[in-house]
């Protein structure tokens, strides 16, 4: 799939749960205060801040494939970029050896990778044994409501970009991948919204950008109201899969 283009500006200017689903995940990493933490889909930087404050004396390699999102992270963290390793890559291709810690965690971005065997192999090689990769992301049945308003909107017939797993291939995939203490866990957790530009502007950036990015600009203003008033109400029904995992 072609790299996304993120809308950093209005990507950080909404009410996001990614900020809640990244602090579950950097708490479960449990960290001393002195690892190297990659931060692999760090986006603007909010779970790369938060991870900052969690190691006085570590540091990150913060990866995404967003130039956007990178040039924001950088604002954010201004002069704590000192311990952090700022780096584009396409997660969809084997990882610049820059990209290796003692712990790798992720928050809301493996759904938007094919292929999740060959990314759990390439997340192992960041890890020395025993390393910690912590997760999140959409799971099986994951906006499963949203879709159907965006088929009964007309929207454009096209390829799914996400890949939605389910529980037990993602286990079978992270044990031949060389991961052990494996614990995956499948979590329904719908996000309500206000109604008009607040749910719009989350559609059009957080859930449809793959969609919008080859479309007229008036188009697809047009589809994401469509698709907002086929939603019976303002909320999008997340289903998150939570990942827990040692490296063997």
């Amino acid at each position: 799939m072609e790299l996304l283009e993120w809308d950093a500006a209005t990507y950080d200017s909404l009410p996001l749960p990614h900020e809640r689903w990244g602090a579950g995940v950097i708490d479960r990493l449990d960290l001393r205060g002195g690892e190297t933490v990659v931060d692999l889909g760090c986006g603007t930087g909010r779970d790369t801040e938060r991870l900052l404050e969690k190691l006085p004396d570590g540091r990150v390699i913060a990866v995404d494939g967003s130039v956007q999102m990178l040039d924001r992270l950088r604002e954010r963290l201004g002069k704590s970029l000192d311990r952090v390793e700022v780096v584009q890559a396409d997660l969809t291709q084997p990882f610049p050896d820059v990209v290796a810690g003692n712990a790798v965690m992720s928050v809301a971005t493996f759904h938007w990778i094919p292929d999740h065997p060959a990314l759990f192999r390439r997340v192992a090689r960041c890890l020395p044994p025993n390393g910690r990769f912590e997760a999140e992301f959409g799971g099986e049945g994951n906006i499963a409501g949203f879709l159907q308003a965006v088929e009964r909107a007309a929207g454009p017939k096209q390829e799914s970009p996400w890949e939605f797993a389910n529980r037990l291939e993602t286990v079978e995939q992270l044990i031949t991948a060389g991961f052990k203490d494996i614990e995956v866990r499948v979590v329904p957790d719908p996000v309500e919204l206000e109604s008009g530009p607040q749910l719009e502007a989350f559609i059009a950036t957080v859930l449809l950008p793959a969609v919008l990015r080859d479309m007229d600009p008036e188009e697809g203003r047009a589809l994401v109201k469509r698709v907002a008033a086929e939603m019976p109400e303002p909320v999008v029904d997340y289903v998150r899969m939570q990942v827990s995992a040692l490296r063997a």
